[in-house]
């Protein structure tokens, strides 16, 4: 389920990107966006434990 809002998460990036919404690389919202989602992911895995 993570990855999977993920990649929903990244094509919307890439759409908005290509319609010119968004300035810059898609690699330059992608990188920060996924680390703090793999940080929220261990976080909360540990906490189910």
């Amino acid at each position: 389920m993570f990855i999977g809002f993920v990649i929903l998460f990244a094509g919307i990036l890439l759409l908005l990107s290509k319609m010119g919404y968004i300035d810059g690389g898609f690699w330059d919202y992608i990188w920060p966006i996924l680390l703090i989602a793999l940080g929220g992911k261990i976080i909360f895995d540990r906490k189910k434990k």
